[in-house]
């Protein structure tokens, strides 16, 4: 347990100045309703989604976080709906989720160019409960602040975004978390969103996907650097890289991406290594992406892209 609070001051030393962060998620390219709602909807088939992270996994009572994606698109009327559900525990005893309802309004610039404009509402939720630490040393908590009470907070939530979209390019913007000005230690504050990503055709089997994400909230800034070689649509692989540019935070992951897609189903996994401060008390974290497609009578794609 000791060692779970010391690796979690370091990480936490800049958070606690800016409250609660969102996760940054390295295979959220494939589903991003949960950051950006202008992402619901690609083909008219059911989608569920389902990703999973395991972070410091030698540490006792790690953090675990994941997301639960739904959409769907109907092109009668040009809109994408959808659900997400996103979960963070952190420790044993803090835990925040963040239901939402998601729609998207496609706009058809051209045949093969898209502009989508997305909404979404729900609530965040979180609670802390400091009955379920077991501390070898009572000394470990030394600030006298330690709540000796569960305590729980429910906000209303809302995120916009929009997205640009042809068959190899993809540019999208989102702010999450509307409302909240100030973050807390239970409540995320607003977030902002920037992404963009080109697909290479290299030959007939192989495509090149390279990406680059950047996350900004009040003195926080979050890049991810991410190239992903697909095989004939069907095998994927490459390298994720989370510099640290707030240098306050003693991390520098470089994570390795592997995946395969057949028919309906799709599985991904990701191993992060980090080299940074933290590194000294845990250095690894595993990912894991599960996605099926059901089909409908009208499946068909509004644009095509792999996703």
């Amino acid at each position: 347990m000791k060692k779970f609070f010391i690796a979690l001051s370091l990480l936490m030393s800049s958070f606690l100045l800016n409250a609660q962060q969102d996760l940054m998620l390295s295979q959220q390219f494939f589903s991003r309703i949960n950051k950006n709602p202008a992402g619901t909807g690609n083909i008219c088939d059911i989608d569920a989604f389902l990703l999973g992270r395991y972070q410091w996994a030698d540490m006792e009572d790690s953090p675990k976080s994941g997301v639960l994606n739904v959409q769907t698109f109907r092109s009668k009327i040009n809109s994408g709906f959808g659900f997400t559900m996103s979960f963070d525990d952190l420790g044993v005893a803090k835990h925040m989720f963040n239901p939402k309802a998601v729609y998207a309004y496609d706009l058809k610039l051209q045949d093969e160019m898209i502009l989508s404009l997305g909404l979404s509402a729900g609530i965040q939720y979180g609670y802390f409960d400091p009955t379920k630490y077991t501390l070898e040393d009572a000394t470990e908590i030394d600030d006298g602040d330690f709540p000796d009470t569960k305590q729980t907070k429910v906000r209303p939530d809302f995120d916009f975004g929009v997205e640009f979209i042809t068959p190899r390019i993809l540019i999208g913007a989102s702010v999450t978390h509307l409302v909240e000005d100030e973050a807390t230690t239970l409540i995320n504050d607003r977030h902002i969103y920037v992404y963009g990503r080109y697909i290479f055709t290299l030959n007939s089997n192989w495509d090149l996907a390279p990406a680059l994400t950047w996350m900004h909230k009040d003195k926080v800034n979050v890049t991810e650097l991410n190239a992903i070689a697909f095989y004939k649509r069907l095998f994927w692989g490459g390298l994720t890289y989370h510099p640290d540019l707030n240098d306050t935070f003693g991390t520098n992951p470089l994570a390795i991406n592997l995946g395969l897609e057949f028919q309906n189903f799709r599985i991904g996994y990701v191993f992060d290594y980090n080299f940074g401060t933290v590194a000294h008390y845990s250095k690894t974290a595993h990912e894991l992406m599960l996605s099926y497609s059901f089909r409908t009578k009208n499946s068909a794609p509004n644009y095509d892209r792999f996703e």
